[in-house]
């Protein structure tokens, strides 16, 4: 009896295994499609990639350990979850923190402009049109800036954007 308990588990832990490697192609081919899909999993650790890579090791060590070693089917299956664990989160601490840190865009919706102070780089006419400078993280930009109040706002005055409307911010004076 305790060669077909072996047989099982040892089927068990290759079915983790393939199905780990097979996930790890499927991704390597459609894997933005599938992130997409199972990226709504907020929880760090609970992450598809990270679940995967668990059970991967999970599998190949059980496998590994059943094949190699005289350990009891309990110690293998201990062993085996202490492996997967140990990789789901040292992939966790060595690579996918790390690649969310360096994934933060630079970039910016023009919704995020809105309550941002910047400076009038070319004259705004009471009706009209002129230019804004903004400071972002990834730099001055510029943007085309009309007055909320329909005053004219001469060059260089400090400016709230107020509103965002047809990639064109509404400003007012900044009070000083």
């Amino acid at each position: 009896m305790g060669d077909k308990n072996m047989g099982v588990m040892e089927t068990i832990y290759l079915i983790c295994l393939a199905g780990g490697l097979v996930y790890a192609l499927i991704t390597l081919f459609v894997g933005d499609a599938i992130s997409d899909m199972l990226g709504e999993i907020h929880l760090p650790l609970l992450q598809p990639i990270l679940l995967v890579s668990g059970i991967t090791a999970f599998g190949g060590a059980g496998f590994l350990l059943t094949r190699l070693t005289n350990l009891a089917p309990g110690e293998i299956m201990l062993f085996s979850f202490l492996a997967g664990a140990v990789l789901a989160v040292g992939a966790y601490f060595l690579w996918i923190k790390p690649m969310a840190r360096a994934e933060m865009s630079t970039g910016y919706s023009m919704d995020q402009l809105q309550g941002k102070i910047g400076e009038v780089g070319t004259a705004i006419p009471a009706e009209g049109l002129g230019e804004v400078f903004v400071s972002m993280i990834s730099g001055v930009t510029h943007h085309m800036a009309a007055s909320m109040e329909k005053q004219p706002i001469p060059e260089g005055t400090r400016v709230v954007i107020v509103e965002v409307r047809d990639h064109v911010l509404y400003v007012t004076p900044f009070p000083e």
